[in-house]
């Protein structure tokens, strides 16, 4: 049993992304950067659909605040990652994955990306796009 001073065993975990055979360790957001992630599970879960917009006022304040070469879902793994050649599509759906394990769960990030990136066979042309009858 941890003791009362045994913060390392309370704390938030790292979160790591093992790809091509290296793991990626982002450590858990600084307080300013969560309220920088919020703000960014909002505005994508309106882009995706999910919520109903508009985004309030005072999210897109908090936006407004992120510089374009600040990553406040993966901190400096970003640069990591740009440095270990990582496509920007690949760097970008981490980032997505990322803002929604810190925002809302692993859970809800496991299946928000299997909803957003698992390939699937696209109806051939003229086809109706809805499940066949059979």
């Amino acid at each position: 049993m941890a003791s009362a001073s045994d913060f390392k065993a309370w704390a938030q975990p790292d979160l790591v992304i093992p790809f091509r055979g290296r793991d990626f360790i982002v450590a858990p957001p600084s307080v300013d950067d969560s309220a920088k992630l919020l703000a960014c599970a909002v505005r994508a879960e309106v882009a995706f659909g999910l919520a109903e917009g508009p985004i309030p006022d005072e999210v897109h304040a908090v936006l407004d605040t992120i510089s374009p070469d600040e990553h406040p879902a993966l901190g400096s793994v970003y640069n990591e990652m740009v440095a270990a050649g990582l496509s920007p599509v690949t760097i970008d759906r981490m980032a997505v994955y990322a803002i929604f394990y810190w925002a809302r769960g692993e859970e809800y990030a496991d299946k928000l990306a299997t909803v957003l990136w698992t390939p699937r066979e696209l109806p051939e042309a003229g086809e109706p796009a809805g499940p066949k009858a059979s």
